[in-house]
Parts: C-alpha cells; structure tokens; sequence
C-alpha cells in the first residue's frame, strides 16, 4: 500500500462529485482536499468544508465513485437541565463511549473503516473485517447505501486505548447508521444490528424530555462506573443529539492531555475547564465540594505534565505508547505507513504472536519532546 498517491484524474473526479470544473477541483485538490489509496482504492479526503460537505468526508474512487459523508458534529450540552429546550417529546439516552469514532462502508465487495478525518485506517480495517466482515459484507450486500457509525474501543487502539470490561483488546460498537447523509432512525439501526450480529452502544433508557430526575441519574451512573458520558437522541432523528460528558471524564481529558502539553495540552485544557465551570454552576459547588474538584482539576494540570517533563530531563523519550495486534506483517506495514504519510513520527517493534496475530508496541513521538528539549536546554519559554 501507498499513503498518499498521486491521482491524474482526481480533479475530474471531484468536479463530477461538486458540480464544479476542473480548474477549481484540481484548485481544491491543493488546499482542501487530499488524494490518498489503500490496497489499490484510490480515495479523496476532504479536510475542510467544501462545497457543502463536512470534513472527513471522502471519495471513494473505484470503478463507480461514491461519497461518504463526513459524520456530523453532535453539539455539547454542559447543563444538563436544559435537555428539554432542544428535543421534541420522548429521547433515547445512550451511553457516549470512550474510543474513535469510525464509519464502516461496503464497496465494490469489500468492507472498509474510515476514521472522523476520513482516513481508511488500515489496523482498524483490518481487525474489523477479521472479526465482522462476513456479516458487514452480508449487511452492505442486503442494504445498499447504507454506512455505519460507531466506535471503536479497547486497549488495542491506536488512538484512545481505554479498558472496557465488554471490550478489553478490540471492538466496535454501532452508534448510528446512515443512508446518503441522513440518520436513519434508532429503530432501523438496532434492526441491523440484531439481524447482522453487531454490537450496539448501550441504552440507558427512553424517557420523556423533561425528565431531569432520570437524566441525571443516569449520568450519576455513568460517573460511578468510571465512564466517558452520554448522547441524547431523538429516536426518529427529528432533531439532532446532544453530547455530556461527565466531571470525572473532563478532569481526566486534561489529565491525559496535559502529559503533552505541547501536543494535545493546548486543545484540551480550556474547552473542559468550560464545561467544569458549567456543571459546577448547575451542580452548585461551593465548599469542601468546590475545594476537592479544584485540587482534582490542578493536579490533572500540574502532575501529568511535570511527570513527562522530569522524564526528559532524565533523558527519557516522551511518546504515546500502544500495544496493538496485528492480523499480519503486511497489516502492520501498511499501517506505519500510513501514519507515517499523515506526519506522525511513529516506530514499531514486535513483541511477539499472539491467537490473533502479531503484538507490537508502537510509540508515537511527541511534540512536546522537541519542546521540553529546547526548554532544558535554553532555560527559555516557547510561550510568551
């Protein structure tokens, strides 16, 4: 497999999938857009909004080219009482799972996930053919049209390795499914899950909007089982969902992020801090209460990344570490690759076979490695 590939006709491809002429399109194919293949698929990756579709949507250029839409941004609630102002009468609330988000398309006889960017991940592609792909090829055979959405979970994740009890290696998890760009509603979505063998993110309940009771039992659920947060839906996709994460969930994002500040520090810190300020107001904080979420929320700043300085200084390597499984040499291969071909500094080595293949240890090098170098070595800000 090539990361990136050069497609003569990518520009005619796009003009016919825009309705634009070719200047423009090979124009877009410069700025916006960005010719990729796996395995002799050639892609085309939109990497902004253009022309009315989302980021992350993608081209798939095969014999008959076809889109996938970019999966919609879900908007976040940060008080939860205010639930009722967006929907329309009854909502499904579903547990919002800690992994990447991933879309699944069946192509020209083939099964292929895609990550938010749009990106065909290829570890990803290929530990869910191995373990779904007869079905999901069954399922795209018998609906055409039809993407999936869901989430990967699992320590064996190349992105957000968090452990779940239900999933402790590698799993996906259906949170929604597509025809063209429109949601189809809740009821087909677990039709195909339960008539296909898939997995499906759990239902806490069907309530009525108004009940703030149940909403906030089921996020005091949600907290005490150590999990990520929820996603209200109407179960007819009337209107769109809403997204809440919970405290413990906001201060360890930032604790998780601050380990490289220079990396993902920077993104994480105030959009949560935000949202902590927002429970905080609805929870009523104040006190003892209001005293130990502020020590939780400054030592998640503080401690992460305070560790990962000393580490340099040690003379330590400052990396994200994974343990993956690979179906084969090849798999992995492809998936240096094509980290590689997105700009990550990224090395592998084998730690040996397992019943699902090889296990790697992958390290990702950090920014914040560069940073901290200069910062010893100069004594000086990279900051103002």
């Amino acid at each position: 497999m090539r990361g990136e590939c050069v497609l003569g006709d990518a520009a005619e491809i796009v003009a016919g999938v825009l309705g634009i002429d070719v200047g423009e399109a090979a124009r877009l194919m410069r700025r916006r857009l960005r010719a990729m293949s796996y395995r002799g698929l050639r892609y085309i990756v939109f990497r902004g909004e253009t022309h009315g579709f989302r980021e992350g949507t993608v081209i798939l250029a095969g014999r008959e080219p076809v889109v996938v839409h970019g999966y919609p941004a879900i908007r976040r609630l940060v008080l939860l009482s205010y639930t009722a102002r967006h929907m329309v009468d009854r909502i499904v609330v579903e547990e919002k799972m800690n992994g990447y988000n991933t879309r699944v398309v069946y192509y020209e006889g083939e099964v292929y996930a895609i990550t938010r960017g749009g990106y065909i991940c290829p570890y990803t592609t290929a530990r869910i053919r191995r373990m779904y792909g007869d079905k999901l090829r069954r399922l795209g055979e018998e609906n055409p049209g039809v993407v999936l959405a869901g989430e990967v979970v699992g320590l064996e994740n190349p992105y957000v390795p968090v452990y779940y009890p239900e999933a402790p290696g590698f799993d996906y998890f259906v949170f929604d499914a597509f025809r063209g760009d429109k949601p189809l509603p809740l009821r087909e979505r677990d039709r195909l899950v339960s008539e296909y063998g898939l997995r499906r993110v759990r239902i806490l309940g069907v309530i009525d909007k108004w009940d703030n009771e149940s909403l906030r039992r089921f996020i005091e659920l949600i907290e005490a089982e150590g999990r990520e947060g929820i996603v209200i839906k109407d179960p007819e996709y009337r209107v769109p969902p809403l997204k809440y994460t919970t405290v413990s969930t906001n201060i360890g994002d930032i604790e998780e992020g601050m380990r490289y500040p220079f990396d993902e520090g920077k993104g994480y810190l105030f959009p949560r801090i935000v949202r902590l300020l927002a429970q905080g107001y609805e929870e009523d904080w104040r006190g003892e209460k209001l005293e130990e979420i502020a020590k939780r929320l400054g030592m998640a700043i503080l401690r992460p990344a305070l560790e990962t300085l000393r580490k340099r200084a040690e003379g330590g390597l400052v990396a994200a570490e994974y343990r993956l499984v690979f179906p084969d040499e090849q798999v992995l291969g492809e998936f240096l690759e094509y980290m590689r071909s997105l700009g990550v500094d990224i090395v592998a080595s084998i730690i040996g076979s397992t019943e699902e293949g090889l296990a790697a240890r992958i390290m990702k090098i950090k920014e914040t490695h560069d940073e901290y170098t200069r910062l010893l070595k100069t004594g000086i800000s990279p900051l103002d």
